[in-house]
């Protein structure tokens, strides 16, 4: 877990320019150009360059983003299913 831990110590705009250099990255190490990831995903390739240079994006637009270069599976963690705890079924008189 200690990984994730020094996520926190990031500020929001950080976090974004570092995802947007593994999308960056991933996208130029499948030998994708932007045009061809547009092509793939309907997003305009200047919104795909804002998105690799960390600029504000939608969640649709990284999504598509994600779902172009195959990188969904890096949700799955975020996705998984979480069951409720017994106490706080409790608490919530469950």
């Amino acid at each position: 877990m200690e990984m994730y831990a020094d996520l926190y110590f990031h500020s929001d705009p950080e976090l974004m320019m570092r995802i947007g250099e593994k999308i960056k990255t991933v996208r130029l190490n499948s030998n994708i150009t932007r045009e061809e990831l547009q092509s793939i995903t309907g997003i305009h390739k200047k919104t795909i360059g804002d998105a690799e240079t960390g600029k504000n994006v939608t969640m649709m637009t990284l999504l598509a983003i994600l779902r172009g270069l195959s990188m969904l599976d890096q949700l799955n963690e975020l996705l998984r299913e979480e069951g409720v705890s017994p106490v706080m079924m409790a608490g919530m008189g469950l």
